[in-house]
């Protein structure tokens, strides 16, 4: 049986301690509630929740500048990954990036993220670079990002 669709909340300052505890179940290295509070604080930052039943399963933040969209961050918890969710939150975020004048989308995954970037690739994004030792790891040297654009609509 798939999985319920979640609602997708606007997420404000007031959702910092919610987009922190989503970030830690997703990331060696988690940004805190006073991180996401200042983030979404700056007018050019703006980021989606998922909500299934009111409790939190996935999150986006994006900024927008003049022309052009980054994806700061996105995080599914391990137990919804492969449900769709971090394809729905990238479309909604693509949306609203097209919406204040972006006409194209940049991201940074890492290098070993294979299951990210086989969603990217599917969501139109192609390679457009390498940013070298770009990721701190856990037990070992920092890790290279792939960057990735995509054209919006």
């Amino acid at each position: 049986m798939p999985a319920p669709v979640p609602d997708l909340i606007a997420a404000t300052p007031l959702h910092a301690d919610v987009l922190a505890a989503v970030h830690e179940t997703a990331f060696a290295y988690p940004w805190s509630a006073d991180d996401f509070a200042t983030l979404l604080a700056d007018p050019s930052v703006f980021g989606l929740i998922a909500a299934d039943g009111g409790s939190p399963c996935g999150m986006v933040l994006f900024r927008t500048v003049l022309d052009e969209a980054e994806v700061l961050t996105i995080g599914i918890p391990p137990e919804r990954r492969r449900q769709g969710l971090a394809a729905r939150l990238m479309a909604d975020a693509m949306t609203v990036a097209a919406t204040r004048g972006a006409e194209k989308v940049f991201l940074e995954v890492a290098d070993s993220n294979a299951a990210a970037q086989a969603l990217y690739l599917r969501l139109g994004f192609a390679v457009a670079g390498r940013r070298k030792q770009y990721y701190r790891t856990p037990d070992g040297p920092p890790e290279d990002a792939v960057v990735m654009v995509r054209p919006l609509p």
